[in-house]
């Protein structure tokens, strides 16, 4: 490794991890609700490839890697959510992710008989415009949940959900469409 990977991990580290961390370790001081929701947003809001407006982000979510994630206007991410952007993640207009939801880009590769704690793989994933993500789901690399979608809550979503659907369990599975 020459020194300008060096030089380049140690600021990704400083900038995108410590900072961030930091920034939002002062900001979950404040309670959930609204307003410390929405300063939480704006000022974690630079850390992210693209981020719109009205992003509201609540005391004790968890967000690795912000630089690989875009997020659209009026998102809301609730508490204690972990989402790892390692692999890329598209999170789309009017977006709800609940409490507790973890959202992994990434996952453990098994190598010669064990799972690896160094050894990865990455896949993206995406979340359609006016989702909702219920609480205590777990969303794995390389799905597209299509605009309009409901998860849930407690599923496991392993493969993609087609467009304004109500999607279920473990695995998730389609349990209806959705109309207006």
């Amino acid at each position: 490794m020459n020194s300008r990977n060096i030089l380049q991990k140690a600021y990704n580290f400083l900038v995108y991890i410590l900072l961030m961390q930091l920034i939002l370790g002062v900001l979950n001081l404040l309670p959930n609700f609204k307003l410390s929701n929405q300063i939480r947003g704006f000022l974690i809001k630079p850390f992210f490839k693209e981020c719109g407006k009205n992003f509201q982000i609540a005391k004790g979510a968890i967000i690795n890697l912000p630089r690989n994630i875009q997020i659209g206007d009026n998102v809301y991410i609730a508490h204690d959510a972990w989402i790892n952007g390692t692999g890329g993640l598209i999170i789309g207009d009017g977006v709800i992710i609940s409490p507790k939801v973890v959202i992994a880009t990434t996952k453990h590769k098994y190598v010669n008989g064990a799972v690896s704690l160094v050894a990865s793989e990455n896949g993206p994933i995406n979340i359609g415009n006016g989702s909702w993500i219920s609480s205590n789901s777990t969303l794995t690399m390389n799905i597209n949940i299509g605009a309009g979608c409901i998860i849930g809550a407690n599923s496991a979503v392993t493969k993609d959900i087609p467009e304004n659907s109500f999607a279920g369990g473990v695995p998730a599975k389609i349990i209806k469409p959705l109309n207006n």
